[in-house]
């Protein structure tokens, strides 16, 4: 089962890749902050795509390296959905978002959690790879358990506040249920064999996040 959801995910996110770049191409848009979605996208695409693989690749240090890559792009990408949102807030016409302090916060932001993720995490979980087999697929996971995931915490709750103010300023719903679903589906605890959960949450987050700046874009062009 985990084979078929792992590798439906990597597929659609390649689609999704595929997409916003025709998108932004399309709309002459590849200097603003949303590009960073295809980053973001295209980690999630290899990090699915990876354990997807992971049968076919095998046990040995191939795998073991491909797999290291996979934390290495979650520490650079995911922190730049805090770019994504900050977009999202300029398009919004939030008046605070305007001053260049919030661009400045944003940045720093980003640039600190990325910092963060790597000296608490990363550089410790590739030294403690260790290959897992469950539920139909063979996946190298750290063995080290260094600290809670602060950084995934922070991008979240970012994301839900300014899927709230979007919410209530332009009556774009989209991101703010998107987080609100990553959130609560995170803390469930459903009786179903599969590892792929919490992936398949992330996918809805992503959807809500393009769905959310397709409208910033159509927005700024009134």
């Amino acid at each position: 089962m985990d084979l078929v959801i792992y590798s439906a995910l990597a597929l659609i996110y390649l689609i999704l890749v595929i997409r916003i770049a025709t998108q932004l191409s399309g709309k002459r848009q590849w200097l603003n902050y949303s590009i960073f979605q295809i980053f973001v996208l295209f980690s999630l695409a290899y990090d699915n795509g990876i354990i997807a693989a992971g049968h076919f690749i095998g046990e040995g240090e191939l795998l073991k390296t491909l797999s290291s890559v996979r934390f290495w792009l979650h520490a650079f990408a995911t922190p730049t959905l805090i770019l994504v949102g900050y977009y999202i807030l300029r398009r919004s016409q939030v008046q605070f978002s305007k001053h260049i302090i919030t661009h400045i916060t944003a940045w720093l932001l980003t640039v600190g959690l990325i910092i963060y993720q790597m000296v608490s995490s990363t550089l410790h979980e590739v030294k403690s790879l260790i290959p897992i087999e469950e539920y139909g697929v063979l996946r190298y996971t750290s063995e080290s358990h260094t600290s809670p995931p602060f950084m995934v915490i922070i991008v979240g709750f970012w994301l839900l506040i300014i899927g709230l103010i979007v919410l209530v300023k332009q009556k774009w719903v989209w991101l703010f249920v998107g987080t609100t679903l990553l959130f609560v589906g995170q803390g469930l605890q459903i009786p179903i064999a599969s590892t792929a959960l919490t992936n398949v949450y992330e996918l809805i987050l992503m959807l809500s996040i393009w769905i959310t700046t397709s409208r910033a874009m159509l927005s700024q062009r009134r």
